[in-house]
């Protein structure tokens, strides 16, 4: 549902360089086919991609396509990023790999008085062998970085019907969770970066004039992490009278207070985001989430009483669980219960202290790249990404399913009310009609 802001700002840096850029993805679409075409037409000296690691054998089909033609090849994103010297060896038509922020060194790249070897944070081809270089220094100004040009992307008129425009206005997160870091460290670096208030009023203030849409996303990792960056964010927007339009952010249980809570409503913001994980502190404690379900209660109780909607999301058959924490975990849903809640299966990503700590215990089942999609409700695999002792995919399955079902009716009328109240503020059918299309497809995860 929301555009990759990642290669929209990369684009925008190269065409402000004076390079002719086009921007695809491939969200909509059922296979690789349409933009091959594109490339096919456009044929660009270079061709970068950027990836996940479930994304990575797709990705690695476009570059073999990409060399065919003659392009030079570059790969960023989180798999290079963790993975430079391996998704080059994996791919002998891929030329380069970006490690962690990529606009500086894509630039640098571009500059045909550097050799290869002289840019920090690029792995690269030397003959036969893989040199990789030194990381790139996490330096990069916020407020450095150009407001991304989202009509480059070719899809950019399929995501605006859904009436909501996304942000990303900081980089980074400060807290150590297993299932995240170091990933995210070695992408932005272990300090949070944030633009400043003044540009962010800018950016809001551009895209609702030009594509008057009032609901925003703000995509950040963590945005009430910094108290005193917000209090100024919510200053500079009420002083240009943004607060009149709408913001979605994603917060953590232990930054939410009665201050964030006024802070957020000044701004005018209305649903909030919150990664609760599980309802037994045994699990939270194991994923290293320095969050308690207390916090939790007590967040969603000041969400309640400041009137704004929630959103959960949890995580099933961490290393710690069992059925006794599984029905921890129904029961504190059942309990805050959240306007929507997103429930993904624990999964070892590559890079991050849970799967390290995994591999060394024998634990994981994963073999298959595509099978690193936290998303899935049943792998290729056709087992729990973890072995865990006593515990099946059926009952964890099963877990799922009963969380869905308890909140199925109060969800669906709570969200026909929010859905009345939001077509009388924004008469549009086309926006339903995609996010209605859009949640059919995504089901799987959405319930």
């Amino acid at each position: 549902m929301w555009p990759p802001l990642g290669i929209i700002t990369l684009g925008t840096v190269l065409r402000d360089l004076g390079h002719q850029v086009r921007c695809h993805d491939t969200s909509f679409d059922p296979d690789l086919e349409r933009v091959k075409r594109e490339l096919f037409a456009f044929r660009p000296e270079l061709v970068g991609l950027s990836t996940l690691t479930d994304f990575f054998p797709a990705a690695a089909e476009l570059t073999r396509y990409a060399k065919s033609l003659g392009a030079t090849t570059v790969m960023g994103g989180p798999h290079p990023t963790i993975a430079p010297r391996e998704s080059l060896e994996a791919i002998p038509e891929l030329d380069y790999t970006v490690m962690g922020e990529g606009e500086k060194t894509l630039s640098l790249l571009l500059d045909p008085n550097l050799a290869p070897a002289e840019i920090a944070g690029l792995a690269f081809r030397r003959r036969s062998e893989v040199k990789v270089n030194a990381p790139r220094p996490a330096e990069v100004d916020m407020d450095s970085l150009p407001i991304p040009d989202r009509d480059l992307l070719d899809v950019n008129p399929i995501y605006l019907k859904s009436r909501a425009i996304n942000l990303h206005v900081s980089r980074g997160c400060p807290y150590r969770c297993r299932f995240c870091q170091p990933t995210l460290e070695r992408l932005f670096g272990k300090k949070v970066k944030y633009r400043s208030p003044a540009l962010v009023v800018e950016e809001l203030k551009l895209l609702h004039r030009k594509y008057n849409i009032t609901d925003f996303f703000f995509h950040d990792d963590i945005f009430t992490t910094n108290r005193g960056w917000l209090s100024d964010l919510v200053d500079a927007i009420s002083a240009a009278g943004l607060n009149r339009l709408r913001y979605v952010v994603n917060s953590r249980v232990d930054t939410f207070d009665e201050n964030t809570a006024r802070l957020l409503r000044a701004m005018g913001c209305y649903y909030v985001l919150f990664g609760i994980e599980s309802g037994s502190q045994k699990v939270l404690d194991s994923l290293d989430k320095g969050a308690t379900v207390e916090q939790a209660r007590q967040a969603f109780a000041l969400c309640r009483n400041w009137g704004f909607r929630t959103h959960a999301y949890v995580i099933l058959a961490s290393p710690e669980e069992d059925a006794e924490t599984l029905r921890e975990t129904e029961a504190l849903v059942e309990e805050l219960k959240p306007h929507t809640v997103h429930i993904s299966i624990c999964t070892p990503l590559l890079g991050t202290r849970l799967a390290e700590e995994c591999q060394k215990k024998g634990m994981s089942n994963l073999s298959d790249l595509s099978d690193l999609d936290y998303y899935l409700k049943r792998n290729r695999a056709g087992q729990l990404p973890l072995a865990l002792p006593g515990l099946t995919y059926e009952q964890v399955l099963q877990s799922r399913s009963r969380i869905l079902k308890r909140r199925r009716l109060r969800v669906f009328a709570d969200n026909l009310r929010e859905l009345g109240r939001d077509f009388r503020r924004d008469p549009d059918p086309g926006k339903f009609i995609f996010r209605y299309t859009f949640y059919r497809k995504m089901r799987h995860y959405f319930g």
